[in-house]
């Protein structure tokens, strides 16, 4: 890890978001049954942000996890149009996936995604090794990894849970994940600036701390990611 890296990811985030003026208005667009984006967001203790919420509901109903994204990818453009009367520092897409698998769908549009913000919380830590612990099918985390190392990133590992679209992320206890990132081997941590905890519907805030205590390098989640890229949105309009 470079000498001048943070490794408390969330100083980080409460340090930024300490320099806000005033409060900012966010859209956010939640995925169809993702419940955990909803719950994590306000425990970051993030009180100039207000969050306003909007669901990704696919135009169908599949079991594939694929279809299923597309789908969500695609319905972003649209829903945009729910927050059209809000004036918003900016709007965040609450999915990883999309942003590695799909993100054509909504390239044309201002949004920042999971996927990027993840990108850009690593880069402001200074991390460009990292471990990558996911719950997705084995081959998106694979997709992922490739993907960020295509950004720049040295991905020294990986490890999934596998789950199925249809499984409860919810339910996946601290203690799960961190035996998850534990999997991926010590060599691989040992060599690792931060570790990535990628995904928006399962639980991390804890295991992140939990992680972060046992590792001693920060751990970035996607909701962490989320909740920074919101803390930049407003700065950027205080800044205009």
């Amino acid at each position: 890890m470079p000498a001048e890296a943070a490794t408390d990811t969330m100083a980080v985030l409460h340090e930024t978001h300490g320099q806000l003026h005033g409060s900012a208005h966010v859209g956010v667009l939640v995925p169809w049954g993702n419940t955990m984006v909803e719950t994590e967001l306000p425990r970051l203790g993030l009180d100039r942000l207000i969050f306003h919420y909007a669901r990704l509901v696919p135009a169908r109903r599949y079991r594939d996890a694929d279809d299923f994204l597309a789908e969500i990818a695609a319905a972003v453009p649209d829903t945009l149009g729910q927050f059209a009367r809000l004036s918003l520092a900016g709007t965040l897409v609450a999915c990883t996936s999309t942003g590695f698998l799909t993100p054509e769908a909504y390239q044309q549009t201002a949004v920042v995604d999971a996927f990027g913000a993840l990108q850009t919380l690593l880069r402001a830590l200074t991390a460009s090794t990292i471990v990558l612990a996911t719950p997705y099918p084995t081959r998106h985390t694979q997709i992922q990894a490739a993907r960020l190392h295509e950004a720049g990133f040295d991905v020294a590992g990986h490890a999934s849970l596998d789950l199925a679209l249809l499984d409860d992320f919810t339910a996946v206890t601290p203690e799960r994940i961190a035996a998850l990132v534990h999997r991926i081997g010590e060599e691989q941590l040992a060599r690792a600036d931060a570790v990535v905890l990628s995904c928006t519907a399962w639980p991390t805030i804890d295991a992140s701390a939990l992680l972060q205590h046992e590792l001693g390098i920060p751990v970035v989640s996607s909701n962490l990611a989320l909740a920074y890229s919101a803390v930049r949105l407003a700065r950027a309009v205080e800044a205009r």
